[in-house]
């Protein structure tokens, strides 16, 4: 038991440093904002969202249906197997692990925990989407539970077949008397209880008659018949073969020391990424009480917040401007994504310029459409740290409109677009602004220079929007693409489409106008704002 106590005793002291450290963060901040808390809340939320689940169920029943099967497995496995002398012991006096139901619970849990595994692991496969989100954590944390419930089996098959673990029963159990012979009950204990003897046994109805007598003096009180243990047994009957060489082997010690390793490895690493979230998702889903708004928070319900995501890639898989990461590629666009930049930040952990301009980038191409927030199964207010950490993004690393807005059409054309590179950067989308049929049709009537409300607001439409939207079209018609890219007006367009649905040839202005602005953030992120050496920004 050195082995035991050593692990269990490190295991619970990175733990316990581990717990201490991320429950610190929570406390070490001043607060702000503020949330509602009521214990009826706090009591709805933790029947509803966190034991039956209900906001994994709103995301998919396929997934809920595997949450569920791993949380009340395994929770059945830790209360009535691993905790079963605090919890089991103290309520049935009489228990022990080999006998019904105990060991039928046993097999059973553990079983419901493997199906949601395998359904678990066939979600992040199947899907492709979620396949290019998954991480090393999230394949870890399923590797090490899924570790620990394959060589709890593989022990308790072991253990069946085991000559060993017999004899070292009788030894302590059987009451010995002069001249009686053992080789009934073993003959018994084959035939019954799956074990493996190296000797070849009578199993003539009187012997097997006189097994079972000395089988309920010694054995019945402690032990149930193995056929309940419906995994286990018939995994032992699949290891028959080998079964010499896994009792010479002794294999049933070594299953035993890899199924407490494991053990200790997830109770180790539970405070650290990925693991925490047993811990956090719950407390925070008890702060949110159910809510799935973006009402701002105080600054330590946003630390629990941070540390409360399970990595699902539900957001992701819902967020509104996901296709802008197929072809940006820049994965900080994406909730589940740009969330670890956030912690990072958050913790005051120093970005590099290139990963602080990539999260920029992300906080500010969201649109703040609330779907990640409301569609979070850990109920983390994702709109609120958005909101929270844009501000000072903006600031770290600006804007590209500001970039364009700094420049004249002749600025932008002369240092922008001869830089090295740029000139292969091609135009996203559909190209419309390279296509002549798609302007060639202008009569430079204003229709949509007078539906445009950016243009109505302006007070001097000239100097602030340089170029109108038919002065766009006709400088595309007379090959200056380039020149109408750095257009304010390409970037104050609002994409309301008035000039679209109003035009007189059916003109698709706003789409060539948002063309046009991806073009150039393409091109400045491609040239990484040469620009900005240059002083030309304001």
């Amino acid at each position: 038991m050195e082995f035991y106590d050593i692990g269990l005793t490190l295991a619970f002291i990175v733990f316990g440093a581990g717990v201490i450290r991320r429950a610190s963060h929570w406390f070490c901040l001043r607060s702000s904002g503020s949330f509602s808390f009521t214990f009826a809340g706090a009591a709805r939320a933790l029947i509803a969202d966190v034991l039956l689940l209900f906001r994994t169920l709103r995301t998919s029943p396929l997934r809920w249906a595997a949450h569920c099967l791993v949380f009340f497995g395994f929770m059945g496995l830790l209360l009535f197997h691993a905790m079963d002398d605090t919890v089991t012991a103290a309520f049935f006096p009489n228990y022990e692990p080999t006998l019904d139901p105990w060991q039928f619970l046993r097999n059973l849990f553990g079983a419901i925990t493997l199906v949601g595994l395998v359904l678990m692991v066939l979600r992040r496969v199947m899907q492709e989407k979620l396949r290019t989100l998954t991480r090393f954590q999230d394949w870890a944390a399923l590797l090490v539970v899924g570790c620990i419930i394959l060589s709890g089996f593989l022990l308790e098959a072991s253990k069946i077949i085991s000559p060993v673990v017999f004899d070292d029963m009788v030894y302590e159990y059987f009451v010995a008397e002069e001249g009686r012979d053992l080789t009934a009950l073993k003959a018994y204990w084959t035939k019954e209880y799956g074990a493996v003897f190296p000797e070849t046994l009578p199993m003539d109805a009187d012997t097997l008659e006189h097994g079972r007598e000395l089988d309920e003096e010694s054995c019945a009180d402690c032990h149930s018949n193995t056929a309940s243990a419906f995994v286990s047994r018939p995994l032992s009957m699949l290891l028959t073969p080998i079964a010499p060489a896994l009792d010479v082997s002794r294999a049933h010690e070594v299953f035993w020391s890899f199924h407490v390793l494991f053990c200790f490895i997830a109770l180790a690493a539970l405070p650290f990424g990925k693991f925490f979230h047993p811990i956090s998702t719950p407390l925070n889903l008890l702060v949110r009480q159910g809510r799935r708004d973006g009402a701002p928070m105080s600054g330590r319900a946003r630390k629990v917040a941070l540390d409360a995501c399970t990595r699902c890639g539900e957001c992701s898989l819902h967020c509104s401007v996901a296709p802008v990461f197929s072809v940006l590629g820049n994965e900080n666009i994406l909730p589940s994504e740009k969330l670890l930049s956030l912690r990072k930040h958050a913790a005051g952990e120093p970005l590099s310029d290139e990963v602080l301009k990539a999260f920029a980038e992300g906080s500010r191409i969201c649109t703040e459409c609330m779907r990640c927030t409301d569609i979070c199964p850990s109920g983390i207010n994702l709109q609120d740290l958005w909101l929270s950490s844009k501000a000072e993004l903006a600031e770290a690393a600006p804007e590209p409109d500001r970039a364009v807005r700094g420049m004249s059409p002749d600025k932008w054309t002369s240092c922008l677009v001869e830089a090295e590179g740029v000139k292969d950067i091609l135009p996203p989308v559909s190209g419309l602004a390279d296509n002549a049929e798609s302007f060639w049709a202008c009569v430079q009537c204003t229709t949509c220079t007078s539906v445009c409300p950016v243009v109505a607001v302006s007070e001097d439409s000239t100097r602030d929007l340089d170029l109108a939207p038919q002065q766009i079209m006709n400088l595309l018609r007379m090959g200056l693409k380039d020149q109408a890219i750095g257009a304010r007006m390409v970037w104050s367009c609002t994409t309301c489409y008035k000039c679209q649905e109003h035009c007189p040839q059916n003109i698709r202005v706003a789409d060539v106008l948002y063309e046009l602005r991806n073009t150039a953030a393409a091109r400045l992120r491609a040239a990484d704002n040469p620009c900005e050496d240059k002083g030309d920004l304001s």
